[in-house]
């Protein structure tokens, strides 16, 4: 049951991307499977994040019409950069966080345009400029995100206590 869950919010965040990015252009920039990926990564299980991961990327390689794997890959990869980053590091840090997830984000999508050159395919360098845009705006609304999270929490636990 739990692995059902994880599929359907990566399908509702696949979703929420295509609906965000048809209808406000700064929304094409914005990596909506990355930071549920890091969400999982820090707060829940790191092998979940695996499979959100692999999941998201492969629902979005099907999304786009783009051969099964390559953002699979890129998530997966990008999973697992920040599982190992928060395993050995402090990642409560807000500029931590802005680092970890712009790293993971041009790394899932250096990742993908290798994948695409290795394969033969054409690809535009501007995609690896465009990579840089999303990273740094991915970054700064998971590092909100969270930040709304935490805040949340510690609120939530005051109360309790």
């Amino acid at each position: 049951m739990k692995y059902l869950f994880l599929a359907i919010s990566s399908m509702l965040a696949i979703v929420a991307q295509m609906i965000a990015g048809n209808s406000f252009f700064l929304f094409n920039f914005l990596d909506i499977p990355l930071i549920l990926i890091t969400y999982w990564a820090l707060y829940r299980s790191r092998v979940q994040a695996l499979f959100v991961g692999s999941l998201a990327g492969i629902l979005l390689d099907a999304v786009l019409g783009w051969p099964l794997g390559f953002n699979g890959f890129g998530k997966t990869l990008a999973a697992f950069l920040i599982g190992q980053t928060a395993k050995h590091f402090n990642v409560e840090e807000g500029w931590i966080r802005f680092t970890l997830l712009a790293g993971a984000s041009f790394v899932s999508s250096l990742s993908v345009f290798l994948l695409f050159l290795l394969l033969g395919r054409r690809v535009s360098p501007v995609f690896l400029e465009a990579s840089l845009a999303q990273a740094v705006i991915t970054a700064l609304v998971g590092v909100l995100v969270l930040a709304a999270r935490d805040s949340y929490q510690q609120a939530h636990t005051g109360k309790a206590n």
